[in-house]
């Protein structure tokens, strides 16, 4: 029976009979490409898809929202309103100065949003650089580079980046970028490292080698683009523990000062008045949890669309 016979008939799936069809233009386009496969199967994932929206909402609002709502000025003081509860004129109250918590509630997420993105892309860069050539090269620049490594994941890091901050930074979001981008690099360098002692004896990577291609091609042109998966999620759970970190220092006095907002400043400032105006702390408070909550849900939605053992046609 010849495979014309064989489709015609046998029950078969698209999936199980397209390998059998004559390619043509048409099939061509049909078949997925391994960008839509990911997304498509991103997609699928509910809960990725809620911290998703949450996320394009909460930029919106915070970078889009001073614009729109009219509430450009963070600090603003009008002592009328002072302390007054969350209403149709202040939908997340005031403070005690009259200060309109909405306004700087999106100042201070652009401030910890920022932090939290540009820290992460100078961490990666970092990680990637030394994980790259430490699992390329290996032997004694492998040792060297990861016991360099292992001294900043020793270092007692809060601790050390009040000591820093206090001493070196002047609390503005460029200083605390820095600051935590030189200490948030280890893990993924780390990882980078792992991936690269197991890809660098594939055989597309030897063939590259006996065409006579540099170092710095395969590292960067044949290695790293098999290892963006992990970092691309690794990257994106940095950004919310980069934010948690930001919001700690800001909330000791240690990060963003005031006047400048940050959520991690907001409720250091309303915490003197919790039990008379609460939503002072629970507003940054809850935008804080629901950011990082939306960050590491859209991570896990991307470390499985990533997953090249759930690859499909």
């Amino acid at each position: 029976m010849d495979i014309s016979q064989r489709i015609n008939t046998t029950p078969q799936t698209e999936e199980e009979v397209e390998p059998f069809l004559e390619v043509t233009p048409e099939l061509v386009q049909k078949r997925r490409s391994q960008g839509r496969i990911i997304f498509d199967r991103f997609r699928k994932n509910k809960v990725a898809i809620i911290g998703a929206v949450f996320l394009i909402i909460l930029f919106l609002f915070c970078f889009v929202g001073p614009f729109v709502l009219g509430r450009g000025d963070p600090n603003a003081i009008n002592p009328v309103s002072a302390n007054t509860p969350p209403s149709a004129a202040y939908p997340f109250g005031t403070d005690n100065l009259g200060r309109d918590l909405v306004a700087r509630s999106m100042a201070g997420g652009q401030v910890s949003l920022l932090v939290g993105l540009s820290s992460m892309l100078i961490a990666i860069i970092i990680g990637v650089g030394i994980g790259a050539f430490a699992g390329y090269y290996g032997g004694l620049f492998d040792n060297i580079l990861m016991r360099i490594t292992d001294v900043f994941l020793s270092v007692p890091l809060y601790l050390l980046l009040f000591v820093l901050s206090a001493a070196l930074t002047d609390h503005t979001p460029r200083s605390v970028i820095i600051l935590i981008a030189a200490f948030g690099w280890m893990y993924v360098a780390r990882l980078v490292r792992g991936e690269f002692l197991s890809l660098r004896e594939r055989e597309y990577v030897l063939a590259a080698r006996t065409i006579g291609a540099k170092d710095l091609r395969m590292m960067f042109r044949h290695i790293l683009p098999n290892a963006a998966g992990p970092i691309i999620v690794s990257a994106t759970l940095l950004i919310g523990s980069n934010i948690i970190l930001e919001s700690v220092m800001s909330y000791f006095q240690f990060g963003i000062r005031p006047p400048a907002s940050s959520w991690g400043n907001l409720i250091g400032d309303g915490q003197d008045f919790f039990y008379t105006d609460p939503w002072l702390v629970f507003v940054p408070g809850l935008l804080i949890f629901f950011t990082v909550l939306s960050i590491n849900l859209v991570g896990d939605g991307l470390r499985d669309a990533l997953d090249p053992y759930m690859t499909e046609r």
